[in-house]
């Protein structure tokens, strides 16, 4: 029988990872419950509040003190515009074909091709819109099938050499994404809706909130780069290992 204490002690560490580098919630959290056996609506249902609750919390903290960068009004409608309906075919995918797909091999599968996507765009050195038509698509329609979208996205987004104003712009699309992801899944799925349950798990992600807020003063940007891409990489692993 699983340990509920480790339960609530790896979501305190995935509550810190996402204050300190803005993700880690999703990204951990899908994989670690699939292996659990969860199915993948029930993840989205656990997951996207703890999710965007976390976001919203660490964009208040660091509102005064980053100096991000401020995206146009044109930028933000196009995110909505190719994102929405991205996320709404990923979420009809997962309504009437999860009993046959595999979800940890898909998650497992699309982290490393973002990670690889990345590594590859920093050796050749070329630059990528995070806003074109192409990226904005698979951002939405793999956060809709698999929760993970975000890991293409916050690789991309944390291209700024400054640490903490690619963490904020990060925070910021993070929480715009599950947000929309969370309400499109609520009415797809009101027949399964429920919340996280539980005081302790709130208490959990209030502490590694506080914890990661603290720990992102202590790393630098090459370490916030390897901390990315390792974390995305062991959730892969984690999933092809259990599953």
């Amino acid at each position: 029988m699983f340990d509920i204490s480790l339960f609530l002690v790896y979501f305190c560490l995935i509550a810190c990872l996402q204050s300190a580098i803005g993700v880690g919630i999703l990204v951990l959290g899908t994989p670690f419950l699939l292996i659990l056996g969860y199915n993948i609506v029930e993840i989205f249902f656990f997951l996207l509040p703890l999710s965007i609750a976390t976001s919203f919390v660490n964009l208040i903290l660091m509102k005064k003190t980053v100096n991000f960068k401020r995206f146009s009004n044109q930028e933000l409608i196009k995110f909505f515009k190719i994102c929405t309906p991205s996320i709404i075919v990923g979420l009809i995918f997962v309504k009437y074909f999860q009993d046959y797909i595999n979800f940890n091999y898909l998650v497992s599968l699309f982290i490393i091709f973002s990670v690889l996507f990345m590594i590859f765009k920093e050796k050749v050195k070329f630059k990528i819109n995070f806003f074109r038509i192409s990226i904005l698509s698979i951002v939405g329609l793999m956060h809709g099938l698999t929760n993970s979208g975000g890991t293409l996205m916050s690789l991309a987004l944390s291209t700024n050499k400054e640490k903490n104003s690619a963490r904020f712009n990060i925070t910021f699309f993070y929480l715009i994404l599950a947000s929309v992801q969370y309400f499109i899944t609520v009415i797809i799925f009101y027949e399964k809706f429920l919340l996280p349950d539980g005081f302790k798990i709130y208490l959990m992600i209030i502490l590694g909130i506080i914890i990661g807020n603290i720990l992102n003063k202590l790393i630098s940007y090459t370490q916030f780069r390897i901390t990315l891409n390792a974390l995305a990489l062991l959730s892969s692993f984690l999933l092809f290992k259990f599953s």
